[in-house]
């Protein structure tokens, strides 16, 4: 329930609450530390680098998501937790994602499995972001109710 306070609604939480959120904000700095020191990108990689269990994550971007009032933060957050679509369970190597023009293209002759296996890949990445960004989404209209 909300308490207005001066035109501003001050809301009340319990102690178990404001726990799940500061170990919510914890994993993910512990996950935006983890990209930003090993420069990400749009790269492919195993969910066994993570630093933290994937669905831990998942579950902590909702926590986060659902506490948070400002919009652009909001949107910040949702856009940093879509980014767990690049793990991918039993990837293997990193997958390098490198935007190249077709002169800078490698001349190096890729066979058809490699390439059907990549195209797996990032139909598989792509589905699970829209999965993320409508959940977390849901998560936005289910805090306001």
């Amino acid at each position: 329930m909300g308490l207005n306070v001066r035109g501003q609604t001050v809301y009340t939480v319990s102690q178990d609450v404001l726990d799940d959120v500061l170990r919510a904000n914890h994993l993910i700095d512990e996950f935006l530390l983890f990209m930003k020191e090993d420069e990400i990108g749009n790269d492919l990689i195993d969910e066994i680098e993570l630093p933290v269990q994937k669905n831990a994550l998942v579950e902590a971007f909702r926590i986060a998501i659902a506490a948070e009032r400002q919009p652009t933060v909001r949107a910040l957050l949702i856009k940093a937790g879509m980014t767990l679509a690049q793990f991918r369970i039993g990837l293997g190597n990193r997958i390098r994602l490198t935007p190249l023009t077709p002169h800078g293209r490698s001349p190096q002759w890729r066979s058809c499995a490699l390439e059907r296996r990549l195209e797996r890949i990032l139909i598989a990445t792509a589905e699970e972001r829209v999965h993320l960004c409508e959940f977390y989404r849901r998560v936005c209209v289910q805090s306001y109710n």
